[in-house]
């Protein structure tokens, strides 16, 4: 009978002892989840910013580069007078759009690519903590702000590469002899003023995501 009662002691013992190491060992795992997700939110504040300004990190500007000073100078020296520049000059400019024309645009796009990669790296790990803890840790982590955030981001994106389009259009209409009054061009300057006034549109959404995210 002794032995019994040392032996279900021995069992008891044991029992708590795996218990205790296995919760211990859930709660380093939901430590290191939780960790990955505050650094990732970290590194996701500091890209949002920086695209929201449509500025650029160093892997971004490694990959995308603006063209020369003096080519920037005289592409929107000339782009400023659009209206007023004869053929050799619409030709000039059509040259430097080429080369400077989608900048900012093909930069904006790039750095939205890398927004939205990081979201889904940032949703992973919270998905993992959901797992971990048998509950959806989405709310508690804005998961679904982030996703509208790079939506508006997405957009903005899409509106500066419709201005460059247009622009090019404008450019190709002026060298084929249309001068800017003519019905072709007023069209396309319309078109572009639509863009322009739904950037801005897309920027305050985006500019009000992100102050929420900032606050939470």
């Amino acid at each position: 009978m002794k032995t019994l009662i040392v032996f279900l002691l021995a069992v008891l013992i044991g029992y708590i002892l795996v218990s205790s190491t296995i919760q211990n060992r859930f709660k380093e795992i939901e430590l290191n989840a939780r960790v990955l997700i505050a650094e990732q939110e970290a590194l996701l504040s500091v890209i949002a910013e920086t695209t929201a300004r449509n500025g650029a990190d160093a892997v971004t500007e490694a990959i995308i580069r603006d063209c020369p000073i003096d080519q920037r100078s005289s592409f929107d020296n000339l782009l400023s007078r659009i209206d007023s520049l004869n053929y050799t000059q619409l030709t000039e400019l059509e040259r430097l759009f080429g080369r400077c024309g989608s900048f900012t645009a093909s930069r904006k796009a790039v750095m939205v690519s890398r927004l939205t990669r990081e979201i889904e790296v940032y949703e992973s790990y919270v998905g993992q903590l959901s797992k971990i803890l048998d509950a959806d840790q989405s709310a508690a982590f804005a998961v679904a702000k982030w996703r509208a955030l790079i939506t508006e981001e997405q957009n903005q994106s899409e509106g500066f590469a419709k201005l460059v389009e247009l622009q090019d259009d404008i450019i190709s209409e002026l060298l084929a002899g249309k001068t800017a009054a003519s019905p072709d061009v007023q069209e396309i300057l319309q078109e572009a003023s639509a863009a322009r006034e739904k950037l801005l549109v897309d920027k305050k959404q985006a500019d009000a995501i992100r102050s929420e995210l900032v606050s939470l």
